[in-house]
């Protein structure tokens, strides 16, 4: 008897631990991303996705989310970005979106890989592609292009960002909106008010060394 229970208790930590990671992927042409270790080749749909999910979801695609987290972006000025130095490599995403993913605003462990579009405010892990939000627009680390009306704000930048407040810490590109600001950056930054590194100045700021 005592070895059957020392054999349960280990079957249950291993998935506990393991089992999710290990699971064969389920595949569909329609399906929710708020199911688990799911291929979805063709359309997801759902509501408020969340950054507690380790859902283990890939979209191929159109991801569609009504509503999302974001629309309630504007009651804390948007969501906050990553503010120590990390490395996404080898991290495990709550959901990949290969493809378009359209939403009231998305907040969630994500890996937009395309075009990513909020009516509001969004939030993701990481943006190869371009994203475009009508408030707030947060991705901690971006690559391609990033528009939003009122902020834009990464850790990790290449590319262009277009907003009225423009904030990285780290990266490259340019930087249109009427205040920009960096920590460590290569390139232009264009507005009413510009810093970087180097220096403050009005209309113009660069660094390329």
């Amino acid at each position: 008897m005592k070895k059957i229970l020392i054999s349960i208790h280990i079957l249950l930590f291993y998935f506990a631990a393991f089992g999710q990671d290990n699971l064969p992927l389920k595949r569909e042409i329609i399906g929710t991303f708020h199911s688990n270790n799911k291929i979805i080749n063709g359309f997801s749909f759902g509501f408020l996705s969340s950054m507690a999910d380790h859902r283990n979801v890939k979209t191929n695609g159109l991801r569609l989310e009504l509503p999302g987290l974001g629309i309630i972006s504007f009651m804390g000025n948007g969501f906050p970005n990553e503010e120590a130095p990390f490395d996404l490599k080898g991290h495990q995403y709550s959901e990949v979106v290969n493809g378009l993913n359209i939403s009231s605003g998305s907040w969630c462990d994500c890996n937009y890989n395309g075009l990513t579009i909020a009516a509001v405010g969004q939030y993701g892990k990481l943006g190869n592609g371009c994203s475009i939000a009508g408030g707030w627009n947060f991705i901690d680390k971006q690559i391609g292009l990033q528009i939003a009306s009122i902020a834009n704000t990464s850790f990790y930048f290449s590319g262009v960002q277009i907003s009225a407040f423009n904030k990285i810490h780290s990266g490259s590109g340019l930087q249109i909106g009427i205040i920009n600001q960096s920590k460590s950056f290569k390139g232009i930054q264009i507005g009413l008010w510009n810093v970087n590194q180097k220096r403050k100045l009005p209309f113009i700021n660069w660094n390329f060394n």
